[in-house]
């Protein structure tokens, strides 16, 4: 092979060299910009789904907030009202939505600078199932609130984007992404009282659990007879007060000893077998002094201002006593001047309910798993010995405490967040 031949070959391979660096090159520019795009896309997306969940997670502590604070609302009306009141009770809405749209308007959520405004038809009184747990709108005796709030077109505005419209329009993807809606719900309800203030508990009787998870219930009858009385399924504690004792008990009867605080899970009550017969005269005074008197048809006898009358004074002076239809003035048997009973007598108040598995009489130290509010109607001392009381449901405790316990038939002040 000649010389010349020689370098027409090297020639040739030198220039197809060139000539696959040059369309490698090309090549290498195209996956440049596809990366740069991908790398754009990523970064948008980053900063764009990160603005989203910081104003998703702000727009969910509105919602949990507002929603908090509509249902305590809620609770302290209840609060305010006798159970009569409470089981007749016909929610305004009016008293509840403001209070939910005053804390939207004080808390902002994605950059907002004027706060949340909430709609009236984002706040929704209802009832609140905790055994399904549903939600149902109601103004009847209702024990929760609803409450959306939302950066839509509807209120707020969505929240806009920072790259995700520009990548959209730059990779010719269809559809608006310069705005992205957030919407989020919550849910507080009024749920069985979970705790008592120190005072609150003014009768050391409890209920057994098992009296509820057997099928009793609303407007049932409960007797406590602690003989083991087949229909008997209470017993009296003298709080947490250890050792018990028929003298603690009339202690506490008299007013001498303030109930404790109690959470429902956490706190144990001492409870004390036997009739304690010795105290069912302690007992009755103070069903006389804490109750009122009802007339034939159940309702309260009242004095001139409209209130119940009142029983004995606790230092067992009669307080004021009125004429009936028969022209009779009616004393409590404790009067000296007349052993004639007053009229039909009754006393809301609330127990404890304690954690047992039968209606067997209650002995010592146990635990408290939640609380009923009950009518006592009868207290009979010696031969009989007993407390006759009837459960009453769907009321609410007058004081501030807070739900999350049993379900017993009375419910908590203070809301917690269900949904």
């Amino acid at each position: 092979m000649s010389d010349m031949t020689n370098k027409r070959i090297r020639k040739s391979l030198f220039f197809g060299r060139i000539s696959c660096l040059k369309n490698q090159k090309g090549v290498a520019l195209v996956w440049v910009a596809v990366l740069m795009t991908f790398l754009l896309v990523c970064v948008a997306v980053a900063i764009d789904v990160g603005h989203y969940m910081v104003t998703r997670n702000e727009l969910q502590n509105v919602a949990d907030a507002a929603a908090l604070a509509a249902c305590r609302q809620l609770g302290a009306n209840y609060q305010s009202m006798s159970p009569e009141e409470q089981s007749n009770y016909d929610c305004d809405p009016a008293t509840i939505v403001p209070i939910a749209q005053e804390v939207g308007l004080n808390n902002n959520a994605g950059g907002t600078t004027e706060g949340i405004t909430i709609m009236d038809g984002d706040v929704i009184v209802g009832d609140w199932d905790s055994r399904e747990e549903t939600f149902t709108s109601g103004f009847h005796n209702p024990d929760a609130v609803k409450v959306t709030a939302r950066r839509d077109a509807s209120a707020n505005s969505p929240i806009t984007t920072f790259f995700a419209g520009a990548v959209a329009r730059l990779t010719g993807s269809e559809g608006n992404f310069d705005t992205i809606p957030v919407v989020r719900e919550a849910t507080a309800a009024l749920t069985g009282q979970g705790t008592t203030e120190k005072g609150e508990l003014e009768l050391p009787v409890g209920i057994s659990k098992w009296f509820f998870e057997s099928g009793h219930g609303c407007n049932d009858y409960i007797v406590f007879h602690p003989s083991n009385d087949p229909n008997s399924c209470a017993g009296w504690n003298v709080w947490d007060n250890s050792p018990a004792s028929a003298s603690e008990l009339r202690d506490i009867l008299d007013g001498k000893i303030s109930s404790p605080e109690t959470i429902s899970g956490d706190t144990e009550f001492d409870f004390t077998g036997g009739d304690v017969a010795s105290s069912f005269d302690n007992l009755l005074l103070l069903f006389m002094r804490k109750g009122y008197d009802i007339d034939a048809n159940g309702n309260p006898v009242q004095t001139l201002d409209g209130k119940p009358v009142p029983g004995p004074l606790p230092d067992g002076t009669v307080g004021t006593v009125p004429l009936y239809e028969d022209g009779e003035r009616a004393y409590y048997p404790d009067d000296k001047k007349d052993p004639t009973p007053r009229n039909e007598h009754q006393w809301e108040t609330t127990v404890v309910v304690y954690d047992e598995e039968d209606c067997s009489n209650p002995n010592g130290f146990i635990k408290i798993v939640g609380y009923a509010k009950i009518v006592i109607t009868n207290v009979q001392t010696s031969p009989e010995r007993r407390i006759v009381g009837k459960i009453l449901c769907e009321l609410y405790s007058n004081f501030n405490t807070r739900g999350g316990g049993g379900e017993f038939g009375v419910k908590g002040s203070i809301p917690g967040l269900v949904e």
